[in-house]
């Protein structure tokens, strides 16, 4: 085995967001003609926070939104396809069962030197795709990696919506867009610079609470069970009773004030838990950086497609302190600290 070097930094940032625009107030209105009950002008922005979200095109599928960001990463990174190690794919979606989408991003990359794998972990999937990278980059097994995240989640929704019961397991759907984030690491013994130090935990008790059931050996080709379900008040819950109490243990054992980070780039589930957070832990809202209003909910993709929407404004500079917080289904709670 190669010797390790001390750590990874982030070279490059990239994301892909489609152009088809879909609104809230379009949603609701497709959702008025078919509802057995009244459903409120306003009501997904006012309680998500999601004014607008993309959808892609009936033949586009999330390696091509992974490679699209990927390429853009790499660009910026200035290295070319054939020098990766390694490449990780990290989403809730994917292109086909088998195998891994990983090896169709490389395919579209022309990767032809990368070891790839998926990571799944549903909207953790990208900070668990990171934190491989960087544990491989530190034992020496890769010294170049792309971790890239692709969401086709639109392919997802139930739109046959109807009653009370059918919003309470559906509702959350509706804020779900489509996107991708990617980012290049690279091995550095600059410990100044980089990922510092990650952590992740899950409560596999109350992993009913959002699922997609169709797919596996349960409900291998039953159409119905493909939709995305969650209990969304219950969960939101879970992910506020938890995500603090995570955050505060992380940040103690490495002898830092969540106050002392520059930005914190949270997944979007909702703006309303991310608010409710950030006031626990006294922390300000506005640099708590989110695409919420615009992207909508993008599961795994939230986190790089944030990261590379603030670099490309010219929001980070080195030396600031970057804290990424990841709440999934499970539930997992995922955190990764680095210095830009």
């Amino acid at each position: 085995m190669q010797s390790g070097l001390a750590g990874s930094m982030i070279v490059g940032t990239g994301h892909y967001v489609p152009d088809k625009v879909v609104t809230s107030a379009e949603i609701e209105e497709r959702m008025k003609c078919q509802l057995d009950f009244s459903f409120p002008e306003g009501s997904i922005e006012a309680l998500c926070g999601v004014r607008e979200r993309r959808y892609v095109e009936p033949d586009f599928h999330p390696s091509d939104a992974a490679a699209e960001a990927s390429r853009r990463a790499l660009d910026q990174a200035g290295i070319v396809p054939k020098e990766l190690d390694l490449i990780i794919f990290g989403a809730c979606t994917k292109d086909i069962a088998e195998p891994a989408t990983a090896n169709i991003v490389q395919q579209k990359l022309g990767a032809v030197n990368a070891a790839v794998f998926d990571t799944q972990n549903a909207c953790n999937s990208f900070v668990n795709g990171l934190d491989v990278a960087d544990s491989l980059i530190r034992t020496g097994k890769c010294k170049t990696a792309l971790v890239a995240s692709g969401e086709v989640l639109s392919r997802f929704i139930n739109w046959n919506l109807k009653s009370p019961e059918d919003m309470t397991t559906g509702f959350a759907g509706l804020t779900l867009g489509d996107g991708a984030g990617a980012v290049v690491l690279r091995g550095t013994n600059d410990t100044s610079r980089g990922i510092q130090a990650t952590h992740f935990e899950s409560c596999g008790a109350v992993w009913e609470l959002a699922t997609v059931m169709g797919g596996g050996t349960v409900a291998p080709r039953d159409v119905e069970a493909s939709y995305f379900m969650s209990e969304s008040r219950r969960l939101l819950k879970f992910a506020y009773q938890t995500i603090p109490r995570v955050m505060t243990r992380f940040l103690h054992a490495q002898q830092q004030r969540l106050q002392d980070f520059d930005f914190v780039f949270a997944h979007q589930a909702s703006e309303g838990i991310i608010r409710k957070i950030c006031e626990k832990l006294d922390y300000p809202f506005e640099r708590c950086r989110n695409g919420l209003k615009t992207f909508g909910n993008t599961g795994a993709a939230s986190i790089p497609i944030s990261l590379s929407v603030a670099n490309a404004n010219g929001l980070l500079e080195p030396g600031q302190k970057l804290l990424m917080v990841g709440g999934a289904a499970g539930f997992s709670t995922g955190l990764v600290s680095m210095i830009w």
